[in-house]
């Protein structure tokens, strides 16, 4: 007599077979997914130095990206230029305008990326952590960073001092 259906050991080896096979494919994309975040990741960081570059040339002011390893996040803030005496007038309306730009713009970095190898020429304004100037002529004071994680290569971020143009680099 012939079966229409199927035979429960046949339906326990489909079983076994299709187990096995999300066991080896469930590693390959989460090492996919780790990788395409530490690109977008590295891609984000040009983006927050090439937003300095912008500003910087567009405000007419200097432009800090400030990178803090412990804490694992990209700080830009602006610089106020030494001004001459002004009147009390032109003193309220720049206050107006220090209050709305003061706020410093804070991006994190996502688990288990880290910044390494910070490798920036001292800056012409001080600051506490390693920081990467843009001038309103475009230029900056230059220098490279290298993103990674555990697991994967990293992606290395220069800044060129002459022009302020990001590259991003895959090691």
């Amino acid at each position: 007599m012939k079966s229409k259906g199927f035979v429960l050991i046949e339906l326990i080896i489909v079983l076994i077979l299709f187990s096995l096979s999300l066991a080896l494919a469930v590693p390959f994309f989460s090492r996919v997914s780790k990788t395409a975040e530490l690109k977008g990741t590295a891609q984000k960081i040009s983006g927050i130095l090439r937003y300095g570059r912008s500003e910087a040339v567009h405000e007419g002011r200097v432009y800090q990206v400030l990178f803090n390893a412990d804490l694992r996040e990209v700080r830009v803030k602006s610089i106020e230029p030494i001004e001459e005496e002004k009147t009390e007038d032109e003193k309220a309306e720049d206050e107006k305008a220090k209050e709305k730009k003061a706020q410093d713009k804070i991006y994190s970095l996502p688990g288990g990326i880290h910044i390494k190898e910070v490798k920036i020429p001292p800056a012409l304004y001080i600051s506490d952590l390693p920081a990467i100037e843009f001038y309103p002529n475009g230029s900056s004071n230059g220098g490279s960073l290298l993103l990674d994680s555990e697991e994967q290569k990293g992606y290395r971020i220069k800044v060129n001092f002459l022009s302020g143009i990001v590259e991003i680099e895959r090691l």
